[in-house]
């Protein structure tokens, strides 16, 4: 692995640490754009679920059916992104697998009334969304400014491997 692929992933585990607010993370935006930086089906899966797993560790444990449903919705993001190839349907795509999955977990975990386990959600998977949305858009519009820049046509990550 090149170095610039080693910084990614360390400032992207690095973003769990800073104190950003919940469900206000680049790694969910980063599953969703890395079929835009590599072909490489394997670790554009890859790369996502493995900074979870890795900055994890380091944090407050998650129950473990909610995480592991947590780390399925990164690992499928780029599938989806994949699928539907364009980055803002894409983000809503993901964001209501999210919703679905990840509350339907918490809901299995936790008990309680499914109505009001979904609508107590809605604020903070909106945030999940506008989030999400914001760090793609700096994805994006750096990408453009790279694309400016080099004439080469391979995906960014593929031309270190």
């Amino acid at each position: 692995m090149n170095r610039n692929i080693i910084f990614l992933i360390i400032l992207l585990i690095l973003s769990r640490f800073i104190g950003l607010p919940a469900n206000f993370s680049p790694i969910l935006a980063a599953g969703i754009f890395m079929p835009r930086l590599t072909n490489n089906k394997y670790l554009q899966s890859f790369i996502p679920v493995s900074i979870m797993i890795l900055s994890n560790i380091f944090l407050e444990p998650v129950n473990l059916v909610i995480f592991l449903t947590i780390l399925f919705v990164f690992f499928i993001s780029p599938i989806i992104s994949r699928v539907v190839k364009n980055l803002f349907y894409s983000l809503v795509s993901v964001t209501l697998c999210w919703f679905i999955l990840v509350n339907g977990s918490v809901w299995i975990v936790g008990g309680g009334n499914f109505l009001t386990t979904y609508i107590a959600a809605i604020p903070f998977d909106f945030k999940l969304l506008v989030s999400t949305g914001l760090y793609l858009s700096l994805f994006h519009y750096a990408e453009l400014i790279y694309a400016k820049y080099d004439s080469s046509k391979k995906k960014i990550i593929d031309r270190f491997i």
